[in-house]
């Protein structure tokens, strides 16, 4: 079985706001998966979990078509993560962590049309991201899990990281306008993004949009859809991961944006995880975005 978008990455248990609420589903798996399923696509999960998990919530992902066909459990607990949202901005920290990927959990997985390597805190070393960017399929990267380190009790910071090694084999980055800066050491400009490696970098800035930069066809900006804005976890990954199916299947660099941020645009004002809009939803958005879109 061919999928369209593998994701490889730890699934993960976040607590938002107040402990009370309990914990959800995260990662780029989940918001990436649910992405895909949303435009029609086939993902599959590549992951570790540990045995809190428990099979329910396996299950979920199944039915709402996610495979978890290589999800594998580890002896430690799932990585998990308390988020607290201030004015807009992400404080972090981190409650467990489960087992890295290794060499044995990327044997013989199957074809994919494309890969979104999406590590949350390290748990996919370099060398084993080069070894998916040298796959035959379309990889995408976003590299949040590298940026992160943590303190003494568990806080999340962010840290400088820039692989060229891994960066020249991607075809397509998504980075935040707020972490581009570790990544090039200042703020971005046409210029530094081409001197990144990948032939597609995706900026993500919020309510602001999503600056798309290509080496074959430039700099282009793309608004973001006006929305009620409840809970921004997981919407680079969805962004991400919708954009990597669209791209491979059609080959239109704006579109595939503005389904992406169409796409997102559900996810930051989504009131349960499942709710990603209908495909004729999300396309009736992308085109409103892609009518605003400009040049850079």
């Amino acid at each position: 079985m061919k999928y369209d978008l593998a994701i490889v990455g730890h699934i993960v248990l976040d607590h938002i706001g107040s402990e009370s609420q309990g914990s959800r589903l995260g990662g780029p798996c989940i918001h990436a998966g649910l992405a895909a399923v949303a435009i029609k696509a086939n993902p599959l999960a590549v992951s570790k979990v540990g045995s809190d998990f428990g099979k329910n919530r396996l299950s979920w992902m199944r039915a709402h078509g996610i495979s978890t066909c290589r999800v594998r459990i580890a002896k430690s607990d799932t990585t998990c993560f308390k988020i607290n949202y201030t004015h807009g901005k992400r404080a972090m920290k981190v409650l467990s962590v489960c087992e890295s990927l290794n060499k044995e959990d990327l044997l013989n997985l199957p074809p994919s049309s494309a890969i979104q390597v999406g590590p949350v805190l390290h748990e996919i070393s370099p060398s084993l991201a080069v070894r998916l960017a040298q796959s035959n399929s379309l990889v995408g990267l976003d590299p949040q899990g590298y940026l992160r380190q943590l303190d003494s009790q568990g806080n999340v910071y962010v840290q400088k990281w820039r692989n060229r090694s891994l960066l020249k084999r991607i075809e397509v980055l998504k980075v935040s306008e707020s972490e581009l800066p570790v990544i090039i050491g200042v703020t971005w400009s046409s210029r530094k993004l081409t001197t990144l490696g990948p032939r597609i970098v995706l900026v993500t800035r919020g309510p602001l949009g999503t600056v798309v930069w290509s080496k074959d066809y430039g700099l282009f900006n793309l608004p973001a859809y006006t929305t009620n804005v409840r809970d921004p976890t997981g919407a680079g990954d969805a962004l991400l991961g919708a954009f990597l199916v669209t791209w491979h299947q059609t080959s239109d660099l704006l579109w595939s944006a503005a389904i992406g941020a169409a796409v997102a645009s559900f996810t930051v004002a989504k009131t349960r995880l499942a709710n990603y809009g209908t495909l004729k939803q999300i396309e009736r958005r992308a085109m409103i975005i892609l009518d605003e879109a400009t040049r850079i």
